[in-house]
């Protein structure tokens, strides 16, 4: 029952449909305002309204199934956060109890042709065509284990919410003053002069004495000793692994072949240059020249003498063409070729094609391997889901793992490990499956004793595996003579590093003291380099290295810092500060008005749904709370 659960609750209408339903409450605060309800078998209550165990308990489930997969498994939630989450999905609910009520209060209606409007524009309910399927309808409500007026409930009450959280972002804007400080912090260019201390450019250090390389390893024994492994056996049922064994066949991928290239098809597009001409005689003799070799350069100033107007189409549709005769010309136009005057309604048009990006479908073949690995992974995952049963079984059984039914699709290994997933020959563990199946496979080795029977864990994206632990080699400083060279790289680096430190120290004591960068750089033969422009997000100028654009941005014109990179150290001073003028970017300002109107609008409906869920005075019933969170 619960493999059928979590097959369902993971299928994608089952995860629209969820996210359609709930993420208009996403978090609200309500936590704060809620408070303890009387023994009555609710698990809240928000005035006339009662949110019953179950819808509680449901809420929770789809928000611990979210957040297992983004941790990488069930097993990373620990009771606290358990108990968190099921406080935040209760919370949600009553949020949207107490905004639903208030849209009642206030005579909100949700009419059936907008109802029709938003379920028949559903993308879930669609088909290939984009055309509302009344079976795929059917089908994900009982996937959802919904009737179709339970859905439409939902819906309307939706829309209703909807209307009133709408009109209270529509009210919100960023206040001017917002905008143009944050456009000048955002587009503020800062300029330096700086010196780079490259270790690299660094003198040897004297050789060291054996002496002192014994010192150096055994003041960081942890940077020469082996790690701790674990030698571990391990059985995975994973839909990778099931996968491999699965064939799928030509008949199998053609309708979602027909459904994938649809979406994938391609407009095509063409790069034109054309000159635009008020009479066919100058039209002529601009074609005449561009025909004996002009280039672009050469015909846009011989279109500026003429009276005419050159124009470049880069990457264009015929539909984007603004003149229905070069759209023709054009796409029917071979590349490179100057046209003869063409006739269109604003005057007389010569064309050339510079480029040309076909149009079309990809091919059967070049999408049939992933359209194969999709089709193959998504039953695999149905398998995995039917042979569980079949694997806790034989593990409770007490089967050892080398033992387990060769017919469950199962990959036994065994080998040690490192709490990096590193075995001791520096390779990744060969688990199959992604990264956060390898990586829930040694948090358990670490966490597992060593001889305790191998139990079923539920692992990330449909996973399940088995593992003992039958060996602990604990983490031990590798020998003196095994390591000497990388003792010997170390010591040679920490050496050149603080060398390259104190004259850098020494270049800002002086600049700090009064001299100038030059005046401090010269007599070390320093090379002083003014950057490009510096901002807080845009890309840095060669040689400014990330980590100073945070200091810099704290600086006054004439101050200076320094900061160490992976490959030395950069001294740098504030050079200049230039201070952006929206009036001569008005794009990228009402861009970023934009953006911070919709941080303010989602503030205002976060503060509005505060207040109305405050006002609805709910009560919450702890004890129901704490038995849905127990495991």
């Amino acid at each position: 029952m619960l493999a059928l659960l979590r097959r369902s609750l993971n299928t994608w209408p089952a995860r629209i449909l969820f996210i359609v339903l709930v993420a208009s409450f996403a978090v609200w605060g309500v936590g704060d305002v809620v408070r303890n309800l009387g023994n009555d078998g609710s698990a809240a209550r928000v005035g006339s309204t009662r949110i019953s165990p179950q819808a509680a308990d449901q809420a929770f489930r789809q928000q611990i199934q979210q957040t297992a997969q983004q941790l990488g498994g069930a097993d990373q939630i620990t009771p606290p956060m358990r108990m968190m989450i099921a406080e935040q999905a209760t919370a949600r609910l009553v949020a949207q109890a107490a905004i639903d009520q208030m849209a009642q209060r206030l005579g909100l209606a949700a009419p059936d042709a907008a109802l029709r409007t938003e379920v028949y524009g559903m993308d879930v309910f669609q088909d290939a065509q984009h055309q509302f399927n009344r079976a795929r309808f059917d089908q994900v409500l009982q996937q959802n284990g919904m009737t179709e007026g339970e859905f439409l409930d939902l819906m309307r009450a939706q829309l209703m919410r909807n209307q009133l959280l709408n009109t209270v972002r529509a009210s919100a804007t960023a206040p001017a003053t917002m905008v143009r400080t944050a456009y000048a912090i955002q587009n503020e260019a800062r300029i330096v002069r700086f010196v780079t201390l490259p270790f690299s450019a660094a003198p040897p250090p004297p050789t060291p004495t054996p002496a002192e390389l014994q010192r150096w390893y055994r003041n960081h024994p942890q940077d020469f000793s082996a790690p701790e492994y674990r030698h571990i056996a391990v059985a995975v049922l994973s839909p990778d692994a099931v996968a491999r064994g699965i064939t799928v066949s030509d008949a199998d991928i053609r309708p979602l072949y027909q459904q994938a290239s649809a979406a994938q098809t391609k407009v095509e597009t063409r790069s034109i240059n054309a000159v635009v001409a008020s009479d066919e005689a100058t039209a002529k003799r601009l074609a005449a020249t561009w025909s004996a070799g002009a280039d672009w350069d050469a015909m846009q100033k011989a279109a500026s003498a003429a009276g005419a107007n050159a124009i470049q189409l880069p990457d264009t549709t015929a539909a984007q063409v603004p003149s229905p005769e070069i759209a023709d010309a054009a796409f029917e136009a071979a590349a490179n070729v100057v046209s003869a005057p063409i006739h269109t309604g604003s005057g007389w048009a010569v064309i050339e094609v510079t480029g040309i990006k076909p149009g079309g479908a990809p091919g059967f073949e070049s999408m049939a391997p992933a359209l194969r690995q999709q089709v193959a992974r998504e039953r695999a995952v149905a398998l995995v889901e039917q042979r569980v049963n079949a694997f806790q079984d034989a593990l409770a059984g007490g089967t050892p793992l080398d033992k387990l039914p060769g017919d469950l699709g199962l990959v036994g290994l065994q080998g040690s490990v490192d709490t990096n997933g590193i075995s001791p020959e520096g390779q990744p563990v060969p688990i199959p499956g992604a990264a956060a199946l390898r990586a829930a496979v040694v948090a358990q080795a670490f966490k597992q004793g060593v001889n305790q029977k191998a139990a079923l864990i539920n692992g990330p994206d449909h996973s399940y595996f088995a593992l003992v632990v039958d060996g602990i080699t604990p983490a031990a400083q590798r020998d003196f003579s095994a390591v000497q060279p990388q003792v010997l790289a170390a010591w040679t680096h920490a050496a050149i590093r603080r060398e390259q430190e104190t004259v850098a120290a020494g270049l800002l004591g002086a600049m700090q003291s009064g001299r100038t960068l030059q005046g401090a750089a010269s007599p070390l033969n320093l090379t002083v380099q003014t950057s490009g422009p510096i901002t807080h997000n845009g890309a840095l100028p060669p040689g400014i290295p990330q980590n100073l654009v945070t200091p810099l941005f704290g600086l006054m014109v004439g101050e200076s810092s320094m900061v160490e990179t992976p490959d030395g150290f950069v001294v740098a001073v504030l050079d200049s500060i230039q201070r952006p003028d929206p009036s001569k970017d008005p794009v990228g300002y009402d861009q970023l008005k934009t953006q911070l109107s919709g941080t303010v609008s989602s503030d205002m409906q976060a503060i509005f749904a505060g207040a109305v869920t405050a006002r609805a005075n709910p009560h919450v019933n702890q004890a129901v709370i704490q038995q849905i969170a127990q495991p």
